[in-house]
């Protein structure tokens, strides 16, 4: 279809499970964007996937740069979703709490740097010289504004990103917790 001129680009989203699936797409040339969960708890990404993207000129949206929110620091660890809310099972168990006392250190390690938690988790997202692009999750006026402008705020230093590496968090997505 693309050699047709019915479609411009072709574009996936990597499953939560195996991102690492679409490398070989990508170097086939069958894809020219790629979705892919890359925050500062889920950095594999930056193992193979990124760099294969950089290689081949795939594009790299990066998604869930928050963690399902949990990244922007406004958790206290004892909330409880809705059962049809996708956070009470991606949260599941101890699962929260953890994630939350982690999120915690990090904003007391680089409390000081400059940076509000959500702006750290953004820029981390755009660190990579692979990444096109990140979504952000938005849910008002305040924080579509608040996000936007983390494009105009400096590059995160060297020195930043490789304390960040620390926080990455190898957990498996079906993981429940207790």
């Amino acid at each position: 279809m693309k050699l047709e001129g019915v479609l411009r680009s072709i574009g996936i989203s990597t499953p939560e499970h195996d991102q690492n699936c679409v490398i070989q797409l990508m170097r086939e040339g069958l894809i020219d964007v790629v979705q892919v969960i890359y925050n500062i708890f889920e950095q594999e990404p930056a193992a193979q996937l990124l760099p294969v993207a950089k290689e081949t000129g795939t594009a790299i949206i990066v998604r869930v740069a928050f963690d399902e929110g949990v990244l922007t620091g406004k958790y206290r660890g004892d909330e409880k979703f809705a059962e049809e809310d996708f956070r009470s099972r991606y949260f599941a168990g101890d699962r929260l709490e953890r994630a939350v006392k982690r999120t915690r250190t990090i904003m007391k390690e680089f409390r000081g740097s400059g940076y509000s938690m959500p702006e750290l988790a953004l820029k981390f997202g755009l660190s990579h010289e692979a990444v096109s692009t990140v979504i952000p999750g938005i849910r008002n006026r305040e924080q579509a504004l608040q996000n936007t402008v983390v494009s105009e705020l400096p590059d995160l230093s060297g020195d930043i990103l490789v304390r960040l590496r620390e926080h990455s968090w190898n957990r498996a997505f079906w993981y429940g917790g207790k």
